[in-house]
């Protein structure tokens, strides 16, 4: 190779050398922070001359500079890291125009030529700033952090002289942001103060934070020596995703006559939190199955993040009368949030009662209950009325049932029975008035169930075998010496 080419080749590679050190001057750093450069030109829509004096304003940090007399600009700005930023072109008597720009450090980015619309022939003017008012916002509602929502709302009041004109650039002033009410979860505002453009306005930022609420937004101003401020601008933060310790389900009752009739129906009620213990947002799906009868797929929460559906009493019953019914969503991190509620399917009413026959100074125990062995629903009544002279009965004469609770679990072996539910007793003893003696005796005893199941009635007279009042009853004598008395099947109501 002579030297001529040998010298080239040296020079090329010394070029190469330049360039590739030279690139570093504007690369950025690990963290992806550094500096953007941004360019560009402002022009006028109708004639695409360029406009002088215009500014450029870059948001969220809030800088402005003044474009040069042909209507260009080139400025670096520091970035934390790759971001949106937000660049506006302003102009006395022209319409502002704002662009999304993707920002990455180390790089020259080319803006969009602006081409603002002229409003006013002549150069707006105005007078100093008088009142505040609320411009526009983006949202009314936002969600909270890493709810899955939007999470950041844009508010822009507008500043107006004594006139109601706004305000241009040579009377702009300062505007400072606050909060009124505040849910106290982290939101903030960015940024806390501005500039007004030439349009007058000042335009904040509202993010949220892990707290549900309203928030209030206050825009001031000091001019003149005088406070001037907006009024409050509300903005609702809505609660995140479900979470699980914060899910609750559960029947509007937890015992129902299902196994009496078919299409009988039971609201099951489900509440939903996030993770802060605040509602979740508007609109979680939560799903429902049943291990009985039917039940509506789903419902969505409200802003209490509360939702329902209905059970409905049909096939498959439960063989022991203990339904279970589950609740499904999902958390922010895609598990599974679940509950599962047992509901009693109760049927016909069940009397036993021993002894049989009516005397005094007698104990009798009686039990109410369906032919399954769980209590019969809520707000069923039961009475034992005895009919005779000088005598009464006292215990457990006039009984109105709550509803069905269960204790430790949610199977059959977890219903609550016992006295004053399912087991009862009376006594029957004299009730002789001094001031009109009467020898006691005892004509009869009837004790009756009457409510959702049903109503049975069982009588004892002084001797013989008790009966019932009741159509369709049947009685059987119990091999312990109590007389059990239940409803035959074909007077089940079934529809």
């Amino acid at each position: 190779m002579n030297v001529r080419f040998r010298s080239i080749f040296t020079l090329l590679a010394l070029i190469i050398v330049v360039f590739s050190t030279g690139c570093d001057v504007f690369s950025s750093k690990d963290d992806g922070s550094g500096f953007v450069t941004l360019s560009g030109q402002v022009l006028n829509e109708a004639t695409n001359n360029p406009i002088s004096g215009a500014f450029i304003r870059v948001l969220p940090y809030d800088l402005l500079f003044e474009v040069t007399a042909e209507g260009t600009y080139s400025f670096d700005v520091e970035i934390d890291s790759t971001m949106e930023l937000t660049v506006t072109a302003t102009a006395d008597g022209y319409q502002a125009v704002a662009l999304p720009i993707l920002a990455l450090a180390g790089r020259v980015v080319e803006v969009p030529p602006f081409k603002l619309t002229q409003i006013v022939s002549e150069q707006a003017t105005s007078g100093k700033a008088s009142s505040i008012i609320l411009e526009s916002q983006t949202a009314a509602a936002i969600g909270v952090r890493e709810s899955g929502s939007e999470e950041l709302a844009a508010i822009i009041f507008q500043l107006a002289d004594s006139l109601g004109n706004p305000i241009v650039l040579g009377q702009s002033t300062q505007v400072n942001f606050r909060f009124g009410v505040r849910p106290g979860g982290g939101e903030y505002l960015s940024p806390t103060s501005v500039k007004t453009d030439n349009n007058g306005q000042a335009m904040v930022n509202l993010s949220s934070g892990t707290r549900s609420g309203v928030v209030q937004v206050i825009a001031e101003s000091t001019v003149g020596g005088r406070l001037i401020r907006s009024q409050p601008v509300g903005i609702t933060i809505h609660g995140g995703l479900p979470d699980q310790t914060h899910f609750s389900l559960g029947p509007a009752r937890r015992n129902f006559p299902g196994l009496n009739a078919n299409g009988l129906v039971n609201p099951i009620s489900v509440l939903v939190g996030d993770k802060y213990s605040n509602p979740v947002r508007i609109g979680s799906a939560v799903y429902f199955d049943t291990s009985h009868g039917v039940i509506e797929g789903s419902t969505v929460t409200d802003a209490q993040g509360q939702g329902g559906v209905n059970l409905l009493s049909g096939n498959p019953l439960p063989a022991d009368g203990i339904a279970h019914i589950h609740a499904y969503t999902a958390d922010d991190q895609q598990n599974v949030v679940s509950d599962t509620t047992p509901v009693v399917f109760s049927g016909t009413p069940v009397i036993t009662v021993n002894p049989g026959s009516a005397s005094r100074n007698t104990t009798y125990n009686y039990t109410v209950m369906d032919y399954n062995g769980n209590p019969l629903v809520q707000g069923t009544s039961i009475s034992v009325q005895v009919e005779g002279t000088a005598i009464k009965s006292a215990g457990h004469v006039s009984v109105q049932l709550d509803d069905t609770a269960f204790i430790g679990g949610i199977d059959y072996e977890h219903v609550v029975r016992g006295p004053g539910i399912t087991h009862f007793t009376f006594r029957v003893i004299d009730d002789v008035d001094p001031l009109n003696p009467e020898t006691p005796t005892v004509d009869l005893i009837s004790i009756k169930t009457s409510g959702p199941n049903g109503t049975l009635e069982v009588v004892m007279g002084g001797s013989g075998a008790p009966f019932s009042r009741t159509d369709g009853a049947q009685m059987r004598l119990m091999a312990d010496g109590q007389y059990r008395f239940e409803l035959s099947e074909t007077t089940v109501q079934r529809h």
